[in-house]
């Protein structure tokens, strides 16, 4: 082999070692060219970084409009299932109905916002609000103190349609923000063990005394 050969297979040897080096230190971004190895670990960092601070700050909505449901305006939180007890009341009248008095429990005031939602056993929808009785503003509860609510548990003509003995009932309060419930279900005793309801159950929104909520 003459000298003149062997220093052009050297030179292409080299040629081709930085070749495989350059592919092994880039990637393809799709477009043909190269981005060096420290651009993509930057990239991927900055990925991370934006779906943690994503996850923080609740990037579906659920966990900011829950915290937000929790807390009013006036900065006083809303009643919940960590703060309240609520206890069911036999009435000797209005017939068919029982008064809900819910009292907290806890060392600083909360809100009882908009009505109580009630489930009777497993059903599927919360029983109807009397809109008529809505107060012109919340109630808000001291330690201590209660509020009422009356549930209206059958129509006293027997017309509500689906009669029949209930015998489990869960309360649980709305937030702040009036669109959903806040905190977990309350399970609450029936007078007797069981409550005689129909499809036209019904239920008053929070009040400070209980004539307010059981003239309807």
């Amino acid at each position: 082999m003459t000298r003149t050969r062997s220093l052009r297979l050297a030179a292409a040897a080299l040629t081709a070692a930085a070749a495989l080096t350059l592919t092994a230190c880039g990637s393809d971004d799709g477009s043909g060219a190269r981005t060096s190895g420290k651009a993509e670990t930057s990239d991927l960092e900055e990925t991370d970084q934006g779906g943690l601070q994503d996850g923080r700050s609740g990037a579906d909505g659920r966990y900011g409009q829950n915290e937000a449901a929790k807390v009013g305006k006036d900065g006083k939180a809303a009643c919940t299932s960590d703060t309240v007890k609520v206890e069911a009341r036999a009435v000797p009248s209005p017939v068919n109905h029982l008064l809900l008095v819910a009292t907290n429990t806890s060392k600083a005031p909360c809100v009882a916002h908009g009505f109580p939602f009630l489930r009777f056993d497993a059903d599927q929808a919360t029983a109807g609000v009397v809109e008529e009785s809505r107060p012109r503003s919340a109630v808000t509860l001291a330690p201590g103190k209660p509020a009422y609510a009356a549930v209206l548990a059958a129509s006293a003509d027997g017309s509500g349609g689906n009669a029949r003995k209930a015998r489990k009932l869960a309360v649980s309060f709305q937030g702040a923000d009036g669109g959903g419930s806040v905190g977990g279900q309350i399970p609450v005793a029936l007078p007797g063990g069981t409550l005689a309801v129909d499809d036209s159950a019904r239920v008053t929104y929070w009040q400070d005394a209980p004539a307010p909520a059981l003239k309807w």
